[in-house]
């Protein structure tokens, strides 16, 4: 083959890959787009699926419920509850940003949801972990199917979990790369722990460092396990003194 046509080889080629590169962009445009302006949420009550295979088929596969958990509470455990009778494996999965220093470590964070999960009676197929990086590359590390989100309701959290389920959903695409993303589920609060809220704890606990073990536990009663709360409180007060 001579020069000329060597290159017109390689223009063929080059056109192909731009055709291919461009449609597979559409495409993926076109099928991604939607799901972020229509998140999939699911309300309370949970509901299991009502079709037996459905059930069938969740009872095979792993999920992610990935979250700063800063500290876990009830809310976070109901959650867990559902998740753990649906699906054959549940991966918590506590991020750490390098960029950030934390009062309360990630790995402190993992030891409290353990032990409430412990005291829960749900832990036989709950996994809590730390990870670096890339949240949904660590799921597909782990072979889970379900990138699930856990949110008071989607008026008051989906401003913020948009631009997460964003970089959730091209992110693999365009550091993959071309790693197609994992379907992102919002699960909405059980309305009786929709008050409860982390920053609630922790500014319960600046209030009552120092307190009598009854008056912590009385305080923070309706918010996390009994069990935890004096260990709870005496980790979080601690790191607000270094703080201030």
């Amino acid at each position: 083959m001579d020069n000329d046509g060597e290159w017109l080889l390689l223009e063929r080629v080059l056109e192909w890959m731009i055709i291919v590169s461009v449609g597979s962009i559409v495409v993926s445009a076109w099928l991604l787009i939607p799901p972020i302006l229509r998140p999939t949420v699911i309300a309370y009550p949970w509901r299991m699926p009502e079709s037996h295979s459905y059930r069938e088929r969740d009872k095979t596969r792993t999920v992610v419920l990935a979250g700063s958990f800063n500290p876990p509470h009830y809310g976070h455990l109901a959650m867990l509850e559902y998740l753990s009778k649906r699906y054959k494996q549940v991966i918590v999965v506590i991020g750490i940003n390098p960029n950030k220093t934390y009062a309360v470590t990630p790995a402190q964070r993992v030891e409290l949801l353990r032990k409430m999960l412990q005291v829960k009676k749900i832990d036989k197929n709950i996994r809590v972990e730390v990870y670096a990086g890339y949240i949904w590359r660590y799921a597909r590390q782990q072979g889970a199917t379900i990138f699930f989100r856990g949110i008071r309701s989607w008026e008051r959290d989906g401003k913020e979990e948009r631009s997460l389920q964003i970089l959730n959903t091209w992110g693999p695409l365009v550091c993959g790369p071309f790693v197609w993303p994992l379907p992102t589920i919002f699960l909405e609060g059980k309305p009786e722990y929709n008050h409860i809220s982390s920053t609630l704890i922790r500014d319960l606990t600046k209030d009552i460092a120092g307190k009598e073990s009854e008056h912590v536990e009385q305080s923070l009663q309706d918010l996390v396990p009994p069990e935890v709360a004096k260990e709870l409180s005496e980790l979080y007060s601690k790191e607000a003194k270094k703080a201030s």
